[in-house]
């Protein structure tokens, strides 16, 4: 199965969140590899568009506020540098709305309804999800709101390890996250395999 040519690749995503240098799980210097910066965003675009999306999907996640597919492939940058990618799709089921993450998320923020977390924040996990090995206490990063009419509204995050490596992208509700805090810090723990620890 492939998603249609004309599936949304929201440009904030792109200039505000993946080629803008960031302090932590930084994607810029990765995709200044490949020749991508904030000047040349829209050839990012194009790029997924024209050589991620043309590829076969495949359903990862079924979640209340929509269907989640993963596309992997070859991503060749303007400088003919290419690198392999794990991109995420997302339609949800409020809108129909097809949305786009590249190894990070990408995807349309919408202006009807106030957020109560902003886009690319960092919030704490409030439970443990242990299908991907997570716990109470891991920060994430917020990629994606999932306004619903009625109930709960959903957050995209995604997970990094310490060296800055995706290793999940869950939806939860917004009950499951809360801001970082000045009194907290950071540390850090194995990532094991369920019923290990």
């Amino acid at each position: 199965m492939k998603l249609p040519n004309n599936t949304l690749i929201a440009h904030e995503k792109l200039i505000q969140y993946l080629l803008v240098p960031r302090k932590r799980n930084d994607k810029s210097q990765w995709l200044a590899k490949a020749g991508y910066t904030l000047e040349n965003w829209l050839l990012l675009e194009n790029d997924l568009r024209n050589q991620i999306l043309s590829l076969d999907v495949v359903l990862i996640e079924n979640t209340q506020y929509g269907q989640m597919y993963e596309i992997s492939g070859k991503l060749t940058g303007p400088n003919g540098k290419s690198l392999k990618v794990c991109t995420i799709w997302m339609t949800e089921n409020e809108t129909g709305d097809r949305r786009h993450k590249v190894h990070y998320y990408v995807s349309k923020q919408r202006e009807d309804r106030e957020m109560t977390y902003k886009l690319f924040e960092e919030v704490v996990l409030l439970k443990d999800i242990p299908e991907k090995r997570l716990k109470r206490g891991d920060v994430a990063t917020i990629v994606e709101h999932h306004p619903v009419s009625k109930g709960e509204d959903g957050y995209s995050l995604e997970v990094f390890n310490a060296l800055g490596d995706t290793i999940a992208v869950i939806i939860v509700h917004e009950s499951a996250i809360e801001p970082l805090t000045e009194n907290e810090i950071f540390s850090i723990r194995s990532l094991v395999a369920e019923g290990k620890e």
